[in-house]
């Protein structure tokens, strides 16, 4: 059955539309129910249809698809207010001497208890915040003390300074702390709730759109992705206006995305907990935030094999060699030419046909390049691992190999037991999904001591080695 985040009724209409002074949603306004799915899928069931030039009927008989202007409207159980923006029909009914309705679709939706901006174009913002929940064992910084006797249980809470890292671009981020406990003063009941809340934070120096900081948003959770190595979903965002506490308005967003059912991150497991990078948390993000477009697909390809996306164990594979390859291209994009490269120029300027030059020029294009072996070991030598030189050439020749069977034969080249095969293949990607983000961390700028430590006596290394040692890589 399909989860709903919100299924809540109310009134609807399109924006901007004016709102009598005694009242609190125009003349226009069509009462309907706004039902958000949990990946995030948005749409409005009307009991009627919205005015407009042209007559309901022709938007019901056109079908759907079609885009329409962004939909206002206010939530009855919480007064709360709604934006739909980059609207499209859904439907509906035309029925006579019944009653008739349409639905709509929308690809983002903003809900707040405060009045959105009136505004002709698209909605400028300050900001994002993040509520942290799920990944307080990540970071580590719990403050709610307990002490028990026969007679006596005492819970002390002390208030923590929020943490905050300003950008190169004077924006700032921030873990902000507060608390959900009882009312002030003393009280006598039978059961209490203290929670500390956490969140993540983002004001940016400049106002930017809902698909900027969505944009942002994505950023962020692929950054929390790496640092913890777990597919754990960041709850919805809210988007801010205003740049103090006090004047702060802030909106709930909603967006399509890809949601996912795995556990949240145990400190057990993950690659950095907060604790170890605190002091650099704000530098990290920085050039993860400048490595993630500078590498592009070398980021993308190992992401995509994340964030619980189900693949099969070859299209995983491949995955995760070409982001490798495509790291190790982009490293060394501005390299000199290599001595096969000049000794292949040389020999092509001593020749005298120009059609002879062109032909050997288009055999020798790619000669001088390093194999796909070769990138694989240089990109792993970043890593402060020293493995031994033989073990790492034929753990990335066997790489290479299957890679190339892959991609040229659709599977094994030879014939055999497929199942070994996959065996195989397995057994690379556990120690691929290890190395690889291990390798993202260190062009983020996580010291080499830092790595070392998680790979080989860090809290996650048990596992880490596991598979390592599977494939002959030992770490010295």
């Amino acid at each position: 059955m399909e989860s709903k985040t919100i299924k809540e009724s109310g009134y609807f209409w399109w924006r901007n539309e004016p709102i009598p002074e005694d009242d609190i949603v125009p003349e226009s306004a069509v009462a309907g129910d706004l039902i958000i799915t949990d990946d995030g899928r948005i749409s409005i069931e009307l009991h009627g249809y919205l005015p407009s030039a042209d007559h309901a009927m022709s938007r019901i008989f056109v079908g759907s698809g079609n885009s329409y202007p962004d939909i206002e409207g206010r939530l009855k159980n919480s007064s709360e207010h709604v934006l739909l923006t980059d609207v499209y029909s859904q439907g509906g009914k035309a029925s006579f001497g019944g009653i008739s309705y349409e639905n709509y679709g929308a690809t983002n939706c903003l809900i707040g208890y405060k009045p959105l901006p009136e505004s002709k174009g698209e909605i400028m913002f300050d900001g994002l915040s993040i509520p942290l929940t799920g990944f307080e064992d990540w970071l580590g910084l719990g403050s709610i003390e307990t002490s028990r006797t026969k007679r006596k249980l005492v819970a002390t809470h002390k208030t923590q300074k929020n943490i905050k890292y300003i950008l190169e671009d004077n924006s700032t981020i921030s873990v902000e702390f507060d608390l959900l406990a009882p009312m002030f003063g003393n009280q006598k009941n039978h059961a209490i709730n203290i929670t500390e809340k956490i969140s993540f934070k983002y004001l940016s120096k400049i106002k930017k759109t809902s698909s900027e900081l969505k944009k942002y948003f994505f950023s962020i959770t692929d950054f929390f992705l790496i640092l913890t190595g777990s597919d754990y979903n960041m709850e919805w965002p809210s988007l801010t206006i205003g740049r103090t506490a006090n004047n702060t308005k802030s909106y709930k967003f909603y967006f399509l995305r890809s949601r996912n059912s795995a556990a949240a991150p145990t400190r057990h497991n993950c690659l950095l907990t907060f604790p170890t990078i605190r002091e650099d948390f704000g530098r990290l993000f920085q050039q993860w935030q400048i490595k993630r477009e500078e590498f592009g697909p070398g980021m993308s390809l190992y992401l995509g094999t994340r964030r619980g996306v189900e693949l099969y164990v070859e299209h995983r594979f491949v995955n995760l060699i070409w982001g490798l390859e495509s790291l190790h291209r982009t490293l060394n994009k501005d390299a000199p030419p290599t001595k096969l490269e000049l000794k292949a120029q040389r020999i092509i300027g001593q020749m005298t046909s120009a059609k002879d030059r062109k032909w050997l020029e288009a055999k020798l294009e790619h000669s001088a390049e390093p194999s796909l072996a070769e990138r694989l070991v240089e990109c792993i030598k970043l890593l402060p691992l020293n493995f031994p030189a033989e073990s790492l050439r034929d753990f990335c020749n066997e790489c290479a190999g299957k890679r190339n069977d892959i991609s040229h034969f659709g599977g094994q080249r030879a014939p055999g037991v497929y199942g070994d095969f996959l065996g195989k293949i397995y057994l690379l990607n556990n120690a691929l999904n290890n190395i690889y983000p291990a390798i993202i961390l260190k062009l983020c700028g996580v010291n080499d001591l830092l790595l070392l430590n998680m790979l080989s006596t860090g809290r996650a290394s048990s596992r880490i080695k596991d598979t390592l040692n599977e494939v002959g890589l030992h770490i010295k």
